[in-house]
């Protein structure tokens, strides 16, 4: 009986506490409900959130478009410098041409010989007349012509003839000088022979005269022809035959041995 009541007193003393500790758990949570309303009614209207702002702060669902590429600059390569174009020359005139075979005619204002000239020695000469093509002066008289000894041979003492052959080099013409490039005929002295006959001739017919001077008769006379024409062979084997020679004054026909292209 004793522990009957001893178990029933326990089981009391435990409800108690059990109520104890439901009521203050019911206190404070009255007490943090009223504090939380208070606390929520003290706020000013002006800090209750607004519903633009708030509505701001939240994230948009719409994702920002990416930004735009920036446009990329074109390389520049460095200019090209085209190189300046060469200047051409001016056009030459086509010119007239002197066929070859066209006959010049030449005057020389000074004697040429074997006399005092060798093979290589110059000369001056003139053209006596115009050369024309087409109607055209291309080489008027008195233009120069310049020339020069291809071959210079005195005759012989004993016999034979001199020989002299001219080269004709250059025209000038218009300012400027054009080569001719021609050779002309060959020029030959005049042959000794008949002076070297009148030579033994005229020897001959002195010695017969002295021989008559001098003894008078025929054999003597004979004798002074024989001395004189062998006076007169020495004689004329001792002289030279005249030397080829172009007089001063005088004109010759020369015939050009190729063409001459001339611009005037």
């Amino acid at each position: 009986m004793k522990k009957t009541w001893t178990s029933l007193f326990a089981l009391v003393v435990i409800a108690a506490l059990v109520a104890s500790t439901g009521c203050a758990r019911r206190d404070e949570t009255s007490g943090t409900s009223t504090d939380s309303t208070l606390s929520l009614g003290d706020f000013p209207e002006t800090t209750s959130p607004n519903p633009d702002s708030l509505l701001a702060l939240e994230p948009d669902p719409t994702p920002a478009p990416a930004p735009a590429p920036a446009p990329s600059r074109p390389r520049t390569s460095p200019p090209r410098t085209s190189p300046s174009p060469t200047p051409r020359p001016a056009p030459t005139p086509a010119g007239t041409t002197v066929d070859a075979g066209t006959t010049l005619r030449i005057t020389f204002p000074n004697e040429v010989s074997t006399d005092d000239m060798v093979a290589g020695d110059t000369f001056t000469a003139t053209l006596a007349e115009d050369v024309v093509v087409d109607g055209k002066v291309v080489f008027p008289a008195g233009s120069t012509v310049n020339g020069h000894l291809v071959e210079a041979v005195r005759p012989g003492k004993s016999s034979g003839r001199g020989r002299m052959v001219l080269g004709y080099d250059s025209i000038v013409a218009h300012g400027k000088t054009y080569a001719i490039d021609t050779v002309g005929a060959p020029i030959e002295g005049k042959s000794g022979t008949a002076g070297d006959a009148a030579k033994v001739v005229g020897g001959a017919a002195a010695g017969a005269i002295l021989g008559k001077v001098i003894g008078g008769s025929g054999s003597d006379a004979a004798k002074g022809a024989a001395a004189g024409a062998a006076a007169g062979t020495a004689a004329s084997l001792l002289t030279r035959g005249p030397d080829p020679e172009v007089k001063a004054g005088q004109t010759l026909s020369v015939s050009l041995d190729r063409s001459v292209t001339v611009r005037i």
